[in-house]
């Protein structure tokens, strides 16, 4: 969603995956990393990037069977009913040009709080209603247990669709003011990203939210009747709950420090609590997720994207040799050198491109 949410703590899906790290990082001794202890530790990289990939595959996999039962629902809508429709028109409240729709139990007086567990639904083309309005938040209101479910059974975040006709259902709860940030929402960014040409799940670059979750990606699926778009199904990934999640894993010996970035060097997070702290306010202040470990000259290569280098010379340095090493060696699953007494171990996400990066001292 665009900028607005907080995350809720993550869920892995696999985790076998987290068990396997945690199984490694014990057999690595906490004083020093020797020559003898690379085996393992080779393995504990790759499975954290695995489990990358494994939570992109289920995302996907997610917008993509929401999408089918909607697609369902939309097939076998009844006919609107005079009844239907009096009491959606006599349930609604706008702001600007936003209208929030009630869709809570009718014994809740007023709206559910924020993230409560109920679906949004909103109509961004103001009050100018006619029956395929009141359609579409009857599908809604049958699509509101799939939802449901897929959001508990893997909660990284929000779970939402937007019609080519600017309606939206969201799920968890969102309030009609944090709701009119959306507007207008087929040209938001979680809406053009949806792969219309190859009718598959598209992503975001990250992102930042505005409110304090930090960066965020999302996939997005096209939905279709026929050759007739109706809408897009849309996921969102917390980036900093994944990282964290799979960061905290490699912290394998005292003083190591674990980051992700993608291959041009935009961090997607890391560990070291001042890093942390660096790559928050900077990509706060920026309004985007800007923070990249490059080099001076590095920077100069992005093509004039808006781009922030970390005031730590050691690790723009330290990614500048990977982002060259990986040009060279672009098929190999694990990336190793030995830097300024650091010795750092790179394992690449198939999907993402992204490496998760593991650094102590020799």
């Amino acid at each position: 969603m665009k900028n607005m949410f907080s995350p809720r703590p993550v869920k892995t899906s696999t985790p076998w995956v987290l068990a396997a790290m945690l199984t490694l990082t014990v057999l690595i001794p906490k004083g020093a990393l020797s020559a003898d202890c690379d085996k393992p530790w080779d393995s504990l990289i790759r499975l954290a990037a695995a489990h990358i990939d494994r939570v992109f595959g289920d995302v996907a996999a997610s917008t993509r069977a929401i999408a089918g039962e909607y697609v369902l629902l939309y097939d076998s809508a009844p006919p609107l009913t005079p009844t239907e429709r009096s009491a959606w028109v006599e349930s609604y409240q706008v702001k600007d040009k936003t209208v929030g729709f009630q869709s809570w139990p009718g014994d809740l007086h007023s709206p559910p709080i924020f993230q409560a567990p109920y679906p949004s639904f909103y109509d961004y083309k103001g009050i100018t209603f006619t029956d395929d309005t009141f359609r579409q938040l009857e599908i809604f209101k049958r699509l509101t247990p799939v939802f449901r479910a897929a959001y508990r059974s893997f909660d990284f975040s929000w779970v939402y669709v937007t019609t080519a006709q600017d309606k939206m259902m969201i799920y968890p709860y969102l309030p009609l003011n944090e709701a009119v940030n959306n507007e207008q929402p087929t040209k938001q960014v979680f809406y053009t990203s949806a792969d219309f040409k190859n009718r598959d799940v598209g992503w975001t670059l990250p992102y930042l939210d505005l409110v304090g979750a930090g960066m965020m990606i999302t996939a997005s699926y096209p939905v279709y009747k026929g050759d007739s778009l109706i809408g897009v199904v849309s996921r969102d990934i917390t980036l900093k709950q994944l990282s964290s999640e799979v960061l905290n894993h490699l912290m394998v010996v005292k003083g190591a420090v674990a980051f992700i970035v993608n291959r041009s060097g935009l961090v997607i997070g890391v560990s070291d609590s001042k890093l942390s702290q660096e790559l928050d306010k900077i990509n706060s202040n920026a309004a985007a997720a800007v923070l990249h470990y490059r080099t001076e000259q590095g920077l100069k290569q992005l093509d004039g994207k808006s781009a922030v280098i970390s005031a730590s010379a050691w690790i723009n340095q330290l990614t500048e040799t990977l982002v060259a090493k990986e040009e060279k060696e672009y098929d190999s699953p694990v990336i190793r050198f030995v830097q300024d007494g650091r010795k750092v171990l790179a394992a690449k996400s198939a999907r993402t491109g992204w490496y998760v990066v593991s650094v102590v001292q020799e």
